[in-house]
């Protein structure tokens, strides 16, 4: 019952940020079309930014088929990731660039990519954007020293996306977290003590040392605690355990 209920509340998110972000190029190739008819300058630019705007409508295809079929979730920040130079180029606003990072940022977060390695895996999504916007402003004729001030302000934006990474600071605007039992699901007294240990990102061997046992114990006790959260390895028990309260006694 948690596993479909997780897995159902996913799906959903998943469902209305595809929607969503499916809706916001729809609507940014109707404003585009509309201002230029006004500006009667549509024909000419039409063929100009034909390609922007053909990609615009195949990324808006992709959105809805990712909100519709949960499989393809992932497809969501992994073309906003490929969406982020684009404002750059187009519009040389960079803020909505941040703003298309960001949100690719969050959903890799929610489908769990930062369970594991998440300094290493934040680094280099941060480093991807940095280089855009470095290879996007040289280009454009823009000084080392803009450029520089520039990431240096982003660095500090974005060190608050690392603190809420490592989960220092939580926020519910809605809701606290729903309450898991894990009498419920079967686990035993060991099971959760290794679970507990494993949430605090002990690695196996040093539960092991902790308790006083061969890692293949814990390893196997831990293969148990898979089965009963219905998920196929560490990195995922973590990132379904992130959406409870966990409650072990």
């Amino acid at each position: 019952m948690m596993n479909e209920s997780s897995d159902s509340q996913q799906s959903l998110l998943f469902r209305k940020t595809g929607l969503y972000f499916a809706f916001i190029c729809v609507l940014y190739i109707l404003f585009f079309i509309l201002t230029h008819i006004i500006r009667h300058s549509i024909v000419a630019d039409l063929k100009q930014f034909s390609p922007m705007l053909l990609a615009l409508a195949i990324i808006a295809a992709l959105f809805v088929l990712s909100a519709l079929q949960s499989q393809l979730n992932w497809v969501q920040p992994v073309l906003l990731m490929a969406m982020t130079p684009l404002p750059m180029i187009y519009s040389q606003i960079p803020i909505l660039s941040l703003g298309v990072f960001t949100a690719g940022e969050i959903l890799f977060y929610r489908l769990g990519m930062f369970a594991r390695w998440k300094l290493i895996k934040f680094a280099l999504s941060i480093l991807y954007f940095f280089l855009c916007q470095a290879i996007l402003g040289i280009k454009a004729g823009e000084s080392l020293f803009s450029i520089f001030i520039y990431v240096l302000f982003l660095c500090l934006f974005l060190f608050f996306l690392l603190i809420v990474y490592g989960e220092r600071w939580i926020i519910y605007l809605k809701e606290p977290k729903p309450i898991l039992l894990l009498s419920s699901l079967g686990i035993t007294k060991k099971e959760a003590l290794y679970l507990k240990e494993l949430l605090e990102d002990k690695s196996m061997k040093a539960i092991a040392i902790d308790n006083k046992v061969k890692e293949s114990t814990v390893r196997n006790t831990l293969s148990g605690v898979y089965k009963k959260f219905k998920v196929p390895e560490k990195s995922a028990l973590k990132a379904k355990c992130a959406h409870y309260s966990i409650k072990y006694k």
